[in-house]
């Protein structure tokens, strides 16, 4: 079985007890004394899950004011609106609220869990989504958290800074979201969003997170061949080879490492081996910035030429069009200065070897 993702969650009698529709936010069983108990205790289990990496979502038949009335202000919701990645609070079938939640979240539906208290949404769901998996919950919510924590759908525990950080991320997507609504078009926006670009060389402080993207990145990815934390450290200790990654960050907060180029570096050419970025930072220029930094140590290394691999896959569409834009039959000519766009400042960070 894949590991999931994202856990999507009913509301009433899911993670608080009774109807809030009927009665009201200071009717609902939601205590330190049971029954409530059991629905605070199931929170507390989404909320261990959320800060390993797991996105959480929500999909409920409900008002919205009465539901978001309980979030923000009942005192023993542990789960705030700011924990969950994606949200579908209305009258909707529920079915077309997960396909909806999945495209939002640019996620396969084989990467959901939805947790629903009713039978019939359960069996709905089933029946329409058989790829999200929809497990039953216990009849008795005291069952609920040790229920959640013994499944096995998701990882055991975070590997990396990027994993512990998922969540949070999605989170922040919504946010980015929700302002680009405000401005007349997208360059105004991506103005406004103080996106910064931290690029290394040769930097082992993150093995484990390059790997990593080796490893799961297939759209944008010119080379889809994984390496280890081993084969990578070797590069970067090579004379021969560089390896560069970069962060973003921006006034939301932090993508955390998106970007990872290696290079095989001739006498009179660079060629670039492998050249990927995560697919949350597309459609912002991002990847012709990190380029543009490769480009730059090129150039003070007085290279003129840089050829560029690339191995075609069912999904790497995004890394062809690049090089199609960009490379000559493989090839670039060293431009005088590298594009940058102007909504994102580049820093090259120093090592933290060094």
């Amino acid at each position: 079985m894949n590991k999931k993702k994202c856990i999507v969650l009913d509301l009433d009698n899911t993670l608080w007890g009774g109807v809030v529709g009927e009665d009201g936010i200071s009717g609902i069983a939601l205590s330190l004394n049971p029954p409530g108990n059991s629905f605070m205790a199931f929170q507390q289990a989404l909320l261990d899950h959320y800060n390993r990496g797991i996105i959480l979502a929500i999909n409920s038949r409900n008002n919205p004011d009465d539901a978001w009335e309980v979030m923000r202000n009942h005192p023993n919701m542990i789960l705030k609106e700011n924990h969950f990645a994606a949200v579908r609070i209305n009258w909707n079938d529920k079915v077309q609220n997960l396909r909806e939640l999945a495209e939002e979240l640019n996620i396969g539906l084989d990467s959901m869990v939805f947790f629903d208290d009713d039978p019939t949404n359960r069996e709905l769901a089933r029946a329409l989504l058989p790829e999200v998996e929809t497990p039953d919950l216990p009849a008795n919510p005291t069952e609920y958290a040790g229920f959640l924590n013994s499944l096995n759908y998701f990882d055991s525990k975070a590997i990396t800074d990027e994993d512990k950080m998922r969540g949070n991320l999605y989170v922040t997507e919504r946010l980015r979201k929700e302002e680009e609504k405000h401005y007349k078009n997208k360059e105004e926006f991506l103005s406004n969003l103080g996106l910064e670009l931290f690029v290394r060389e040769d930097d082992d402080s993150c093995l484990s997170r390059l790997a990593q993207l080796t490893e799961k990145t297939n759209q944008f990815n010119t080379c889809k061949k994984p390496l280890t934390e081993e084969e990578i450290a070797r590069f970067i200790k090579s004379p021969r080879n560089a390896v560069f990654h970069a962060k973003l960050q921006d006034k939301f907060g932090d993508h955390g490492i998106i970007a990872f180029a290696l290079i095989d570096k001739n006498k009179d050419a660079w060629h670039i081996q492998s050249l990927l970025m995560s697919c949350r930072v597309f459609g912002r220029e991002v990847e012709e910035t990190f380029m543009g930094a490769i480009l730059k140590r090129a150039a003070q290394e007085e290279i003129k030429r840089v050829t560029i691999a690339f191995e075609e896959t069912p999904k790497n569409a995004p890394a062809r069009e690049f090089i199609a834009k960009h490379f000559n039959k493989g090839e670039l000519d060293m431009p005088e200065t590298p594009y940058e766009p102007a909504w994102i400042k580049t820093v090259m960070e120093k090592n933290a070897n060094v």
